[in-house]
């Protein structure tokens, strides 16, 4: 019974420890997030891949190239953000932007 006491009593202590050191926690995991992001990016893998889905150098180089829809930049097929309809984006980034511009009504020839 004492050994329950004493093992409840260090989980307690243990909880209220990670339950004061949780936002740091969630600093530093945010922290390294950015850091492999940077490393993938710089190593030249497309931001979000991980190493096993990673093309060799090779191989992107016969890729075939895909134009952004939005900002018109070209980039290999592996790296393009594609959607239902066939659209191509260059990055999430554009994506957003190009759903935030208001489309324009397209003028009839009559």
């Amino acid at each position: 019974m004492k050994y329950l006491f004493v093992l409840a009593l260090f989980a307690a202590v243990a909880f209220i420890v990670y339950w004061q050191l949780r936002p740091y926690i969630r600093g530093l995991r945010r922290f390294l997030g950015v850091v492999r992001e940077m490393r993938s990016v710089r190593e030249g893998a497309p931001p979000g891949s991980t190493p096993q889905q990673q093309p060799g150098r090779k191989r992107a180089a016969n890729e075939k190239l895909l134009r952004c829809a939005a900002c018109g930049t070209w980039m290999p097929a592996s790296r393009a953000v594609s959607l239902r309809g066939g659209a191509t984006y260059c990055s999430h980034t554009c994506l957003e932007r190009a759903a935030d511009t208001p489309r324009r009504a397209r003028k009839s020839a009559s």
